[in-house]
């Protein structure tokens, strides 16, 4: 059976490639509602009246919510026809697809296949998900169990999707599968690894080597060929119909499977959680949807983006967002080339809140054509690794310092080192795109003219040479802490494998933490423009570096006994090193300056990236009179005839959820030379922009007013 449904869905791949028309999915861009009806009654509405509240609020397609889950999903809740439903239910599904379709909405199918009932996991013992001490998964949301993809189970959800496909839906979305940190070793597991591998399944507790490296493949491929099996039923009733899941976020995905370079092959449109907002706001990244959407772009082969993004502030369920928040989750989004995605609960789908969301719908559909076929335009990439953050281990992580009155960062913390690298480009108005390891091994490079390494500590060899070569041939790195040290599953190396790049060798242990520590400059560099510091603030742990033919611009001072224990002299270890191989340059920095910058936001340390990155690569287009929260990114259409600079502005006042947007007025755009446009105007409310001429030659255009966002439109 699962050899002919592959059959079947390579017929229809060919038979795709033969039509001239691209899928709908793929012809504009799209405005995703999710009304969460699934904990409450699904049929709690006429029909008509729903869809036309969705359509009068501008939204173009729906995860639609047919099964109720109180408490997990079973057999009991299907409102549509069904085989496999236990309890009756009125057919609302065949009442509400025809409502939908006559106001333009693409209906996909909310199914959510990782969370299930207990009740319904007791009725199916040989479904669940088994931890490696042989007992079965429970408390998934404390109330319910998960089912494995690798046992029958799987054939009951090929059913419901036969069944659903029986109506004239656009699509299945799949909420999950997923695995758990400790899951999943059922019998059918251990079985179809054996099988694969001739051996015993690894634990998950034990993160480093090849067999570790075998289990996140195995995993990922039980997901995909569960995809690939959904996708040849599905399309085989309806080759209109389009799949896509509940992909991998910007983590460690390791627990779960979801490994999305694996699973894109298997979708048709690549999506993730850039935009769920919980707990202390102040400690995420304004920009998060943003740089979700940039690695999405990278991963998915060039297929749709969607980031999903709810309405409420996590974890409170049935709440909302203040009117900018849902503005600048929207805008991030759509600025950086992905598709939007609102979860709404029907509490809030009456509130004011919802004329934010109608009037970015409109703006989005209005102008849909200045979002499609984009390409980004930066010449500066920063490298995200799955890869380090699935293997990396931390090698000193026991080292932090349990005294709260110290200075300490997360050592290890993959995600700081990516924020606390990103941000200072960020606010230096910096474009960039997010690269990751598949990229780095297979990808050109030669469009950037430099990469950000913000500890990429686990990496292969071959990545290594690629990397070295780019440099070679007239490329940037900027590189910290342990970035190389270790292979690419997590075996620790006895040198970095860019040593020869970094121009240094490093010694074995690890320092720090350094609580209350310094650098100081020992040589005048052009990195260090604006840094007219005697003393730097340290980073809290660092390598030890052996300098080969780099040549120190800072250097760590001797420790220091408390924070008044006078001057310290200068230490022999370097903080940091510059090189130059064939026509590159190289920034490497020994200590953990990512994470530092993330904890701290220290100015001069985040001066010293953000002079790396404007004075080692070119930029598009340069932004004066405008606060470092103004985000910018800048893309084009039309073989570079069009460039698009877009402008999220995230000024509030100065705490989250933001309440209030200070408006910016006057910002000024310098162009580069490359954009040889010769009109310009604003999207936001169409008003044409003069392009002004400098003495040198130089084009200016300003834009009056910002207020969340906007995109300056420039033409040849």
């Amino acid at each position: 059976m699962a050899q002919y449904l592959r059959l079947a869905l390579t017929a229809l791949a060919i038979a795709g490639l033969l039509s001239a028309e691209p899928p709908w999915w793929e012809r504009e861009p799209l405005r995703i509602i999710d009304l969460t009806t699934s904990m409450s009654q699904i049929d709690y509405r006429d029909p008509a009246r729903v869809a036309q509240k969705k359509a009068d609020l501008g939204y173009n397609a729906e995860h639609f919510e047919i099964m109720a889950m109180p408490a997990g999903l079973d057999d009991r809740g299907f409102f549509f026809k069904s085989k496999l439903a236990s309890v009756p239910h009125p057919d609302y599904l065949g009442r509400y697809i025809s409502e939908a379709k006559k106001r333009g909405i693409r209906v996909l199918i909310y199914f959510n296949v990782h969370y299930y009932t207990m009740r319904f996991a007791a009725e199916h013992p040989d479904w669940r998900e088994i931890r490696q001490n042989g007992q079965p998964l429970d408390h998934v949301y404390d109330t319910g169990a998960s089912f494995c993809v690798n046992t029958p189970w799987r054939d009951w959800v090929f059913q419901v999707i036969r069944d659903l496909a029986a109506y004239p839906i656009d699509g299945i979305f799949y909420d999950g599968p997923i695995y758990r940190p400790d899951t999943c070793y059922c019998k059918y597991c251990r079985a179809k690894f054996r099988k694969r591998y001739g051996t015993e399944m690894p634990p998950k507790s034990v993160r480093t080597g090849k067999a570790f490296q075998q289990l996140l493949e195995f995993q990922a491929d039980s997901i995909a060929d569960f995809l690939r099996d959904t996708n040849a039923i599905l399309k085989s009733k309806n080759p209109n119909c389009a799949l896509y899941m509940n992909g991998g976020v910007r983590g460690a995905n390791w627990a779960t499977g979801r490994l999305n370079r694996v699973l894109i092959k298997e979708q048709d449109l690549l999506g993730s959680e850039g935009g769920f907002l919980g707990g202390d706001l102040t400690r995420i990244p304004l920009w998060k949807p943003g740089l979700t959407a940039r690695l999405l772009e990278t991963q998915s082969g060039g297929k749709p983006r969607v980031i999903f993004s709810a309405a409420s502030h996590k974890p409170w369920t049935f709440s909302l967002l203040p009117d900018p928040e849902l503005r600048l989750l929207y805008a991030d989004t759509i600025a950086n080339a992905a598709n939007v995605w609102v979860g709404i609960t029907p509490f809030e789908f009456e509130q004011p809140e919802m004329k934010t969301l109608a009037a970015m719908n409109r703006f989005f559909a209005k102008n849909a054509e200045y979002y499609s076929q984009t390409r980004s335009a930066a010449r500066v990439a920063v490298v995200w690794s799955d890869v380090t953050a699935n293997f990396y281990a931390a090698s000193a992580a026991q080292l932090i310092d349990i005294d709260r009155t110290t200075a300490r960062s997360d050592i290890g913390n993959v995600d700081g080192e990516f924020s606390g690298i990103t941000e200072p480009l960020l606010r230096a108005h910096i474009p960039f795109d997010v690269l990751d390891d598949v990229a780095l091994e297979s990808d050109s490079l030669n469009r950037y003219d430099a990469i950000f390494l913000p500890n990429v500590a686990c990496m292969s060899d071959k990545i290594a040479a690629r990397l070295a070569d780019y440099v070679r041939q007239g490329g940037n790195l900027v590189a910290d802490f342990e970035t190389s040290r270790y292979d690419e599953t997590g075996i620790l190396r006895n040198n970095f494998a860019l040593a020869e790049v970094f121009g240094a060798s490093a010694a074995p242990k690890i320092r720090g933490p350094r609580r209350w520590d310094f650098l100081r400059p020992v040589t005048k560099n052009r990195l260090l423009t604006g840094v007219d510091r005697e003393f730097l603030p340290s980073p809290i742990y660092y390598v030890p570096a052996i300098l080969q033919s780099g040549h120190a611009v800072l250097q760590y001072t001797d420790r220091l006994a408390g924070p008044y224990d006078g001057v310290p002299p200068l230490s022999k270890d370097p903080a940091m090193i510059v090189n130059q191989v064939g026509k590159g340059h190289v920034v490497y920095f020994s200590g953990d300056i990512g994470n530092t910058i993330t904890k701290f936001h220290t100015p001069e340390l985040m001066d010293l990236l953000e002079n790396a990155g404007r004075q080692l690569a070119a930029r598009p287009i340069v932004v004066e009179n405008a606060p470092e929260s103004v985000e910018v990114v800048v893309r084009t259409q039309n073989d570079k005839h069009r460039t698009l600079v877009h402008l999220v502005n995230f000024t509030g006042e100065m705490t989250r959820p933001i309440r209030h947007i200070v408006p910016v007025s006057d910002v000024r755009i310098t162009l580069s030379p490359d954009i040889r446009a010769t009109n310009a105007f604003t999207l936001w409310d169409h008003r044409m922009i003069p392009l002004t001429t400098d003495s040198s030659g130089v084009r200016h255009a300003v834009i009056p007013r910002l207020n969340e966002y906007d995109v300056l439109v420039l033409e040849n």
